[in-house]
């Protein structure tokens, strides 16, 4: 198949249909049976709308170290992988209580009848699902990490005349086998 121009794609989100719903970036239960495998599957029911993402969108960052065994004449001869990571980074500017509970940690957020809460503490957060949808033309992409833990939060800044980011670093950890990260981008129309 010839590569063309409709093989440039651009990481737009996908926004959702539904009415009320930011829909391009959600948290799920970690390693759920019912992750997306598709740019089209339905998402998990435990699936939460993040709201919106800051328009520097969504960096993945794979780090790979390698030790280089060499023959006795010095030359390079074999690599050993010896660590392998992958870190998700985005922002969040919607203060939802779902966007709060993927920054904070569902367990250090309550929603009251008036007022939300949240409780920074050094409590561990509970690695979730992340699922991304992004959107070229007519063309669908999906980023789908099935166990992340959020290793790093950014700095919140309280200053008039800007938002608040929520800005997350998120370790995408091995799920059941032993994948981190999943891409799935629908191909051309023929």
């Amino acid at each position: 198949m010839a590569t063309t121009t409709d093989d440039v794609l651009i990481g737009a989100p996908d926004r959702s249909t539904t009415e009320g719903v930011v829909g391009y970036a959600y948290t799920a239960e970690a390693n759920a049976n019912d992750l997306p495998a598709t740019t089209v599957a339905a998402l998990p029911t435990s699936a939460e709308d993040l709201g919106f993402v800051s328009e520097d969108g969504l960096a993945i960052e794979t780090d790979r170290g390698v030790e280089v065994i060499r023959d006795w004449n010095l030359d390079d001869v074999r690599m050993l992988l010896t660590e392998h990571s992958s870190i998700l980074t985005f922002t969040i500017i919607s203060w939802t209580v779902e966007g709060l509970r993927a920054y904070f940690g569902a367990e250090n957020v309550d929603d009251g009848a008036t007022e939300i809460t949240v409780r920074i503490n050094s409590k561990e957060i509970a690695n979730r699902a992340w699922i991304f949808n992004m959107k070229d033309m007519d063309r669908k992409r999906r980023v789908v990490i099935p166990n992340g833990a959020i290793e790093s939060q950014g700095e919140l800044v309280f200053r008039k005349g800007e938002q608040t980011p929520l800005e997350i670093q998120v370790r995408a950890l091995v799920d059941s086998v032993g994948e981190k990260i999943y891409i799935y981008t629908e191909k051309a129309a023929a």
